[in-house]
């Protein structure tokens, strides 16, 4: 499972865009439907309080006579709007224009005098109304009373609701588009520190960096220095580890050199077979340590120590180096090295390689040594070319096991071979056996091109 951090901030930040909008909605239309509502109330108790001037005293006797309301909809058929006024006593019902022929039912209880009840009636076409009532009493004893009643269809209620809510939409709408726009720039206020640190490792690891604690941010700080003091005790480990193999293989000299010389001696006693397996022995030893001590010394892609190496440099002086011994007086050196071509690798390892496979192209060459590089946009090859008797192709791939020799005439532990490709491996590259265009071997080396990280 892949754990993003942008996914989980946009994840967050999208459900937040959608919850809290709705939730918000939510709450304010049950807001708006309770201010309505009690508004609504309101409005039809000063209804009720209007109709009830309609009393009035003739000649000692009440009698009724209906107020028309100001809202125009009470007259309106079926509009939403009613009122209506029973008499107790005769069961006479006075009724709104809006009500045509229909009598809102009035619950059966008994209201005290002049207290307003709220109640839900059904209303014409079987529509919810909210209803109101009052009883007027006739004198003070209040045998005689009346039943002022005014009700409005709850759907005129919803429907305003509904159309400020849809007024308001666009609030909701722009509240969510705010709350992305706010993840997005937190997002790339936590993802810019992380980019930066990210930024940061790749130039140590591509060698252009030592440490990563001055170029991060102070909020990874910590983590810097956890890293960097994570380097320096890798560094230190392999360190130590190449002067104990270094110590390891000098203690072992004497005690090779004793067995020898014991050789030697039995030899000269008459017991020649033993002083063959006691050498057979020692040599094996002397390759296993040769080879252990070689393998330790590869320092390998250190994160933070590589630096970009030209190769013509080296390559010439190691050449040049090689061209000044006795045993190559005769041999043309070639060397075709483009002085932009770098790569990145410890110099000593480089030096190892480069040094190892010229002094093997050296002992088998008649007369000429050929170096050239090629580069692409991926890797860079270092090709090595002599014209001595070459490798037959079912042989090469025993050429590169460790310590061993074609010509036991020749001097070396035959690890040259070996410890390059070892070299090469350590940094993610490749090295080859091949017919060279001289007629003997050709070594090619392939390693990454830093050009192509560092465009990356």
């Amino acid at each position: 499972m892949v754990k993003s951090l942008r996914f989980g901030l946009w994840s967050v930040g999208l459900a937040s865009a959608i919850i809290l909008p709705l939730i918000s909605a939510i709450g304010f239309r049950a807001a708006f439907e309770h201010h309505v509502q009690q508004s609504t109330i309101a409005e039809l108790e000063a209804d009720l309080r209007f109709m009830t001037r309609g009393l009035k005293l003739e000649n000692g006797v009440v009698t009724l006579v209906p107020k028309t309301l100001p809202d125009p909809r009470f007259e309106e058929p079926l509009s939403g709007l009613y009122w209506q006024v029973v008499d107790d006593k005769s069961k006479a019902i006075v009724r709104s224009g809006s009500l045509v022929t229909f009598t809102m039912e009035l619950p059966n209880d008994i209201l005290p005098l002049n207290t307003v009840h709220r109640h839900a009636a059904e209303g014409p076409d079987g529509v919810d109304l909210l209803l109101l009532e009052r009883r007027i009493p006739e004198g003070v004893e209040g045998k005689h009373s009346w039943r002022f009643a005014v009700a409005i269809d709850r759907e005129l209620l919803e429907g305003q609701v509904d159309a400020i809510m849809l007024d308001t939409a666009p609030v909701f709408i722009l509240l969510g588009m705010g709350l992305l726009i706010i993840t997005f720039v937190q997002g790339s206020m936590l993802m810019g520190p992380l980019n930066k640190a990210s930024h940061a490792l790749a130039l140590v690891r591509s060698g252009r960096q030592e440490r990563l604690t001055e170029m991060v941010p102070i909020e990874l700080d910590t983590f810097a220095r956890d890293f960097d003091a994570l380097l320096d005790a890798g560094e230190r480990h392999a360190r130590e580890a190449r002067e104990r193999a270094a110590d390891l293989a000098h203690s072992l000299r004497t005690p090779l050199a004793v067995l020898l010389a014991r050789a030697d001696e039995i030899e000269t006693s008459g017991q020649a077979n033993a002083a063959a397996t006691i050498r057979d022995i020692v040599s094996d030893l002397e390759h296993r340590a040769t080879r252990d001590l070689a393998r330790a010394n590869i320092h390998g892609p250190t994160l933070g120590r590589l630096v970009e190496i030209s190769l013509a440099p080296i390559i010439h002086q190691i050449a040049n180096a090689l061209a000044r011994t006795s045993a190559t007086e005769n041999l043309t050196w070639d060397v075709q090295v483009d002085p932009e071509h770098k790569i990145r690798i410890d110099q000593s390892d480089l030096t190892e390689l480069v040094g190892s496979l010229l002094d093997n192209a050296r002992k088998w060459a008649r007369t000429r040594i050929a170096i050239a590089t090629v580069a692409d946009h991926a890797n860079l090859r270092i090709l090595i070319d002599d014209d001595g008797p070459g490798i037959e192709p079912h042989q090469r791939r025993m050429a590169l096991a460790r310590g061993q020799k074609f010509d036991s005439s020749l001097s070396g532990t035959g690890l040259g071979l070996s410890i390059a490709q070892e070299i090469v491996q350590a940094y993610g590259g490749d090295l080859e056996l091949s017919d060279g265009n001289l007629g003997g071997l050709r070594v090619s080396i392939t390693l990454p091109n830093p050009a192509a990280t560092s465009n990356s």
